[in-house]
């Protein structure tokens, strides 16, 4: 059974449930009956990416900034190390596909800014822009950060970017 058959499915239960309800005089019509679908069956809103380089990062961030009625998150992770097509951090290798599942599965709409910090040369000089930035205050990759009101509200760094609970918190 398809996904609209059963959220139909369940709709009509629950109002079959509730009109019995309130012939029996269980409830009136002021109350409110506390309905709790499977999360599951929650609309689940498009997860919309920018992928930005230091070097484009202004320019993005600004429209990033500037987007309303959305959670935002910034990703600052790894480059793609073209000799394996992978990232060369193993942390955002394990992180990506949990973060991006989670941020999928909200029901919220968000926005993911992914910023690229180059390559582990790149990365490491302590000049880097990212390191420097007093906005990120960025120390190691894979870092997930809530965006709110123009500053950080939560972030998840390196090891503990990928761990599931920590991002639904974030989320919350």
């Amino acid at each position: 059974m398809g996904r609209p058959v059963k959220l139909a499915l369940y709709l009509l239960i629950f109002v079959c449930i509730s009109e019995r309800l309130l012939r029996l005089g269980f409830v009136n019509r002021e109350e409110q009956i506390p309905v709790s679908l499977p999360r599951k069956h929650l609309r689940k809103m498009p997860l919309k990416m920018v992928d930005v380089t230091p070097s484009d990062f202004d320019q993005a961030f600004e429209k990033f900034n500037s987007e309303k009625g959305r959670i935002k998150f910034i990703l600052f992770l790894a480059d793609i190390d073209p000799s394996t097509s992978l990232s060369w951090c193993p942390d955002c290798v394990r992180a990506e596909p949990v973060i991006y599942k989670k941020l999928e599965e909200s029901s919220s709409d968000v926005l993911l800014l992914r910023a690229y910090v180059g390559d582990r040369p790149t990365w490491r000089t302590p000049n880097h822009p990212w390191r420097i930035d007093s906005r990120f205050n960025l120390k190691g990759v894979p870092t997930l950060v809530r965006w709110e009101n123009g500053s950080v509200q939560g972030r998840l760094e390196d090891h503990e970017a990928h761990v599931q609970s920590k991002i639904e918190t974030l989320l919350s």
